[in-house]
């Protein structure tokens, strides 16, 4: 049965994308998915924020290295420690050296000149295209929904500007017009549309009254909101449409 679909302008043998995720940091990973039927496969995020920590604790660290200049000769020099995105571009190669199939990378900014920065690069490493992964949880009081939204539509526009390689831009159900914002991000260039983000929810630890990270796995339920926005949205704009959470088994795909 011929199943191949194009999404982002790429010919896929099959509708079926694995979501950015850890799974992903294994070539063999990546391979088992293509042996499986992936049409293509998104890799793991790049943050932005991420880079710019691990960059702050080397420069931390190494703040003081004249006063004990022999103790630190057993070390390496702070220039052979990767902190930038060279490992994750040198991933990007590896993966696209080792299946057939369209590489998607991901990207997690902080700046604009970031965001820019990044997706050159990461369209340099090689990758087939690039879906930005904009988390952006507003909780300045005097920031106005036109003002997010329009911090959005900025990042899409500029990265589209700057690259040649298709994006997709992976959107959060939390928008007080979700039709509207995804017509706006189809018009400054986006090719696709991932629906929808999973936004990260802490917990409260009662024994140590700490907040803890919780990552949970998604559910089948949750596969109902972007199903139902991809039917909103089929014919109204030009952007491709993806879903992603809740995805467990055959029949979810077939759905």
């Amino acid at each position: 049965m011929d199943i191949s679909t194009t999404y982002l302008g790429l010919k896929l043998s099959s509708p079926i994308v694995p979501s950015a995720g850890p799974l992903q940091r294994e070539i063999g990973n990546i391979k088992a998915m293509e042996d499986n039927g992936a049409g293509a496969v998104v890799l793991f995020s790049l943050f932005e924020e991420q880079i710019e920590h691990e960059q702050m604790e080397l420069e931390k660290a190494s703040h003081h290295d004249e006063s004990y200049a022999e103790a630190l000769s057993y070390f390496p020099p702070s220039v052979d420690f990767k902190t930038g995105p060279e490992e994750y571009l040198e991933y990007i190669q590896k993966a696209k050296g080792s299946v057939d199939i369209p590489v998607i990378a991901s990207l997690n900014g902080k700046s604009l000149g970031g965001w820019i920065e990044y997706a050159k690069k990461i369209e340099e490493a090689g990758a087939d295209a690039l879906e930005l992964n904009i988390y952006r949880l507003s909780t300045d009081t005097k920031q106005s929904s036109q003002d997010v939204e329009n911090d959005y539509f900025e990042i899409v526009k500029e990265v589209k500007s700057s690259i040649k390689i298709p994006i997709a831009v992976k959107l959060g159900p939390f928008f007080s017009s979700t039709a509207w914002v995804a017509a706006q991000l189809d018009k400054v260039g986006a090719n696709g549309l991932v629906l929808f983000n999973r936004f990260y929810q802490p917990d409260i630890d009662l024994e140590n009254l700490e907040v803890v990270p919780d990552v949970l796995l998604s559910t089948p339920m949750e596969m109902r909101l972007p199903l139902r926005w991809i039917a909103i949205l089929y014919g109204k704009i030009k952007a491709d449409l993806a879903a992603t959470s809740g995805v467990y088994n055959g029949e979810d795909v077939l759905k």
